[in-house]
Order: structure tokens, then C-alpha cells, then sequence
């Protein structure tokens, strides 16, 4: 057998072992249900919410519902921002255990469990301003300031990811001086920060959506100051060095969505649109549509977790302009 028969063989194989995965990732959906319309904290978007120690925390965020002067124009530096802080074992049943933590009212910061820990990392708020601090807590009700300046810009809308033991930082926006970002910064242990680089090859963005997935990080969406909104995947395989695997994914473009690494698969969740939906992919290149219609209204910063094997979305700001505070979760994966 030649060399070229069997380089024509093993493209085929592959080529039948690729369809094969995509055909049986056809059989699979999630349906999602509804565990709250009305949960006990305030209806809110911009919030963080994560799983820490068996238990749901979420944090912060903002209510515009009161502050809406027409579809597409909130007062925003009116509306109510949070600085409570709300546990649940189930997502049915809803603890206040701080009312008004000393971070003070923000939005937009990141917050997560990293060496046993939670870390909030930055955020805005009209009396706070823009920030780049840095909060520790090791029960969500006593907060410690670790770091009053980062090394990194003070920003929102940003994401925070860890990767390889290591926590990287990606874009985010500073509206009043008009500057978005693209840098990447790491981070061994969450208080000192390295710059991995300061211009990545993909456009200054914030309200993007990072995951980890198939030992990479992977970035996809977002917008930037001109209202441009992105349907671009990158990946990397160190935070260094960034590669666009597709400009023109199948699902249309969206900020304020979420990423997840669920079920050997990658999820995209979410969109500003009356046609609210949801893809999934086995190699962040090719994607499919889930199949049943999302039952949740359209909406864009919402919080999402993997909570007890299932994908559970809560609150946002939703197509109409409103602020929820429901909670939706999927059946097992099918």
C-alpha cells in the first residue's frame, strides 16, 4: 500500500468518525424548566452568580426597571446597583446573608472560586466608580480587600477565567474614557497579575464570553463603543497566542451571552432577540442548534452556572426592556 492510499484512508476515517460524533451530538438537546419566576432577591442584570461549596452565591448587579426612559435608553447611573449577597442549597429557597457587603453597589464584576476562595475582580457602580480591585471571601459574608489597585485597568464587563491553575483576564470596557480593551492578563494566585498580551489579535470587546473546553480557552461574541457586536470564536491554548477558528458562526451575533463546557460539549447561551436560542458545538468550529425552542425570554446579562449536573440561567434584562429575577434550569442532558 502507498503512502498517498494510505494518507487517502486515514482522511476518510476521520472524515466517518467526525460525522459519526456530529450525528449522535444530533441526539442530544436540553430542555429547560422553570424553578422561579419571582425569586426572593430583586429582579437584576450585570449580576455574579457561582457555585461555592455545594451552595449558589449571587451577588450584585443592577435594577433599571424604574429607570427606562424608552426601549434602548436607561438612566442607568439612576438605577438601584446591589451590594447584597443571596445563598441557596436547591435555587428554590433563597437566604439574604449580607445586605450591603463593603465592595459597596457594582455591577459587571467577575466573581469565582479559586483556591478554595471566592474572588471578585473589578466592576462599576455610580458611587464606586469604575474599579479594579480585588475582594476575598471564604464564606461570602466576610470580605477582605486584598488589592485596592490591580495591575490591569479598571473595567467592567470583563471576563475572568482559570485555566491551567492559573486565573486569566480578558478584555472589558471603560465607558467614560471611551476605551475597550483586548488585553489578556494571568495570575498564579489571584493577586498578582502578569500581562500576557496587550493587543490580542480580537477586537477590543466587553460583555464577550470566555470558557475553558477541550484543554483551551475559548472567546466568543461581544461589542465594542461603535454598538458593533461580534459572532467571532478564538481560542488559545496558553492566554498568549490567540487564533480566530471562525468569523461567521451559524448563530447570529450577541454580547451579554454565556459559554459553558457542559456534557463534553460547548454551549452557547443566549441572546438579546425575541428569538432566544441555543448552540452547542464539539469543537467550538462547527455548531448545532438546540433543538427544542428556549423556553426563557430573550435577554442579555443574565448570570448562568452548572448547578447539580444541569445548566441554570438566572435573572438578566430581557427583549422587553425588563429586568427578571427568574431562574431556569435544564432536565438532564438528552
Amino acid at each position: 500500500m502507498d503512502n498517498l492510499l494510505k494518507i487517502k484512508i486515514i482522511i476518510l476515517l476521520f472524515i466517518l468518525l467526525f460525522s459519526l460524533d456530529y450525528s449522535q451530538a444530533k441526539n442530544n438537546f436540553l430542555i429547560f424548566k422553570n424553578i422561579h419566576r419571582y425569586s426572593l432577591w430583586q429582579p437584576r442584570d450585570s449580576h455574579s452568580v457561582v457555585v461555592y461549596k455545594n451552595k449558589v452565591f449571587l451577588l450584585g448587579g443592577l435594577n433599571g426597571n424604574k429607570n427606562v426612559i424608552e426601549p434602548g435608553s436607561v438612566n442607568y447611573e439612576k438605577a438601584e446597583h446591589f451590594s447584597d449577597v443571596w445563598v441557596s442549597e436547591d435555587l428554590k429557597k433563597w437566604r439574604k446573608i449580607l445586605d450591603k457587603a463593603p465592595w459597596g453597589g457594582r455591577r459587571s464584576m467577575v466573581v469565582l472560586e479559586f483556591r478554595d476562595k471566592l474572588w471578585l475582580f473589578g466592576g462599576y457602580g455610580p458611587k464606586i466608580g469604575l474599579k479594579n480591585d480585588i475582594w476575598v471571601s471564604e464564606d461570602g459574608i466576610n470580605w477582605l480587600l486584598v488589592k485596592k489597585q490591580a495591575e490591569w485597568q479598571p473595567r467592567e464587563g470583563h471576563t475572568v477565567t482559570e485555566f491551567n491553575n492559573k486565573l486569566y483576564l480578558i478584555g472589558g470596557v471603560d465607558y467614560k474614557n471611551k476605551k475597550v480593551f483586548n488585553d489578556v492578563w494571568f495570575s498564579d494566585d489571584g493577586l498578582h497579575w502578569q500581562l500576557a498580551t496587550e493587543k490580542a489579535p480580537f477586537s477590543p470587546r466587553w460583555d464577550h464570553a470566555t470558557a475553558v473546553f477541550g484543554n483551551k480557552i475559548w472567546l466568543a461574541g461581544g461589542m465594542n463603543l461603535e454598538r458593533r457586536i461580534f459572532r467571532d470564536v478564538w481560542y488559545s491554548e496558553n492566554g498568549n497566542d490567540w487564533f480566530l477558528i471562525s468569523k461567521r458562526v451559524p448563530w447570529a451575533a450577541r454580547q451579554g451571552h454565556s459559554l459553558l463546557s457542559f456534557g463534553n460539549k460547548l454551549w452557547l447561551i443566549g441572546i438579546l432577540s425575541k428569538e432566544n436560542d441555543i448552540w452547542y458545538s464539539l469543537d467550538g468550529l462547527h455548531w448545532l442548534k438546540n433543538k427544542f425552542k428556549t423556553a426563557w425570554s430573550g435577554r442579555e446579562d443574565f448570570a448562568s452556572i452548572i448547578f447539580k449536573n444541569r445548566i441554570c440561567i438566572l435573572g438578566g434584562m430581557d427583549v422587553f426592556w425588563q429586568w427578571k429575577n427568574d431562574i431556569w434550569c435544564s432536565e438532564n442532558l438528552k
